[in-house]
């Protein structure tokens, strides 16, 4: 049965450069001989791929044909299917998945060249052939790969290019994944690498006031898990690391406010030394701010709605001025302590309302197409997201965009940390 570890989730590592990717996983299942008179060999290697860090490389297989992946939780005894033998069974215990790239040929996530080397297709692979594996498996919601678990692959592939043929499968590739070399300080939530669509066309008019700044809607996907702080960076936390503490308001779980992205990114930089000091972190992983897309995918956490909660924020739901969807004042003065309300889905407090929070990239308009891992530099502003309780309801929607000079520091500005690959702004 799958197994999820209490370890950490095993995010793409990072190893030292010049590292030699070395072979990795243990073969099961007889294997058949195709078309071409061979047997479709899958290898796995650490080091040269992206997401999970495996990387899939097959070979022998019939010159033009499609080929999809298979990822189980179990090695199955398999069953003899035409030109081959299936390793990977679905049973009451064992799941199977298929990995599919939405719009290439057949929904597949390659195919074979002339010599019978598997290519990958647009998107699959860091290396220009054969699969990457990503971070999770695309189960329903998608399994996160967990440091020290094993899972089990195969390759599908017919034994005509143009028409259906006799099935042809490779040998299965049992591969146990490394434990990860980051481990998250106390409160940190891992979030699953997906795609989401960002921004929101609401209406111009109450309860949302929507604001073309948030147009066009447009598709992200985050392509590697991170972990969040689950919630603000409290007084306590600030007042730890740095020695001081420039609240307005005061109280030790009450979100540290007052500091510029300035001051934000001081902190995490000191909390990154602290943490390479103490063997927690990795070279390539840093605690820094979030990117815009990184926030706004975690706080939806798989919504879309106009807030995490609904499409309605009252009073109840977190701490901020007004609702224009009760029309009533909340009666709010100064934030609360973190995590006074429900968490989301994702596990991540004050999501809306509290403090603003920093996000690490420079205020930019959207654009039509959709993206990958989207990050902006160079602007002499930064984002803001999340609202405050000195703001309305409309501020605090998973999708509105604020900005300030980075220097700004005023009552209703925190942040929150995230653990993820280095990024420079």
């Amino acid at each position: 049965m799958l197994q999820l570890k209490s370890t950490i989730p095993a995010l793409a590592l990072a190893l030292a450069s010049g590292a030699i990717a070395q072979n990795t996983g243990t073969s099961f299942c007889n294997v058949t001989n195709n078309s071409t008179g061979q047997p479709t060999t899958l290898t796995g290697a650490f080091g040269s791929g992206v997401g999970s860090d495996l990387h899939l490389e097959v070979t022998q297989g019939v010159p033009g044909e499609l080929a999809y992946f298979l990822a189980g939780n179990e090695a199955t005894s398999g069953v003899t299917v035409s030109n081959g033998v299936l390793c990977l069974v679905g049973t009451g215990t064992a799941q199977m998945f298929r990995y599919n790239i939405a719009g290439s040929p057949s929904n597949s996530v390659g195919h074979f060249d002339s010599s019978g080397v598997f290519q990958n297709l647009a998107g699959t692979s860091s290396t220009g052939s054969g699969f990457d594996v990503p971070d999770t498996i695309p189960g329903t919601p998608p399994i996160m790969i967990m440091s020290g678990a094993t899972w089990h692959f195969q390759v599908w592939h017919r034994d005509t290019p143009s028409a259906q043929g006799a099935s042809n499968f490779s040998n299965g590739l049992s591969v146990t994944f490394p434990l990860a070399p980051v481990v998250p300080i106390a409160g940190m939530v891992s979030i699953p690498a997906g795609s989401f669509d960002m921004g929101s066309n609401a209406a111009s008019g109450a309860p949302y006031w929507g604001y073309f700044n948030t147009q066009p809607v447009h598709n992200v996907t985050i392509s590697e898990a991170f972990w969040m702080g689950a919630h603000e960076v409290t007084q306590a936390e600030y007042q730890a690391l740095m020695g001081s503490n420039p609240s307005l308001f005061s109280g030790p779980n009450l979100p540290v406010e007052r500091v510029s992205w300035n001051d934000a990114r001081a902190y995490c930089t000191a909390l990154t030394a602290q943490e390479m000091a103490a063997g927690n972190l990795a070279t390539g992983y840093e605690y820094r701010l979030p990117t815009e897309a990184e926030w706004e995918y975690a706080c939806r956490a798989g919504t879309t709605t106009e807030f995490n909660v609904g499409s309605d924020l009252f009073c109840a739901d977190a701490r901020f001025d007004y609702s224009y969807h009760s029309n009533s004042s909340c009666g709010t003065w100064g934030p609360i302590d973190v995590g006074s309300y429900s968490a989301n889905a994702f596990g991540l407090y004050d999501m809306h309302g509290n403090v603003w929070e920093w996000c690490l990239d420079s205020y930019s308009d959207y654009g039509a197409a959709a993206v990958t891992d989207p990050f902006v530099t160079g602007g002499p502003s930064r984002v803001l997201r999340g609202g405050s309780w000195y703001y309305a309801s409309v501020y605090c929607r998973s999708a509105y965009r604020h900005s300030f000079s980075p220097s700004y520091s005023l009552s209703h500005l925190g942040f929150r940390a995230v653990l993820a690959r280095v990024l420079v702004p």
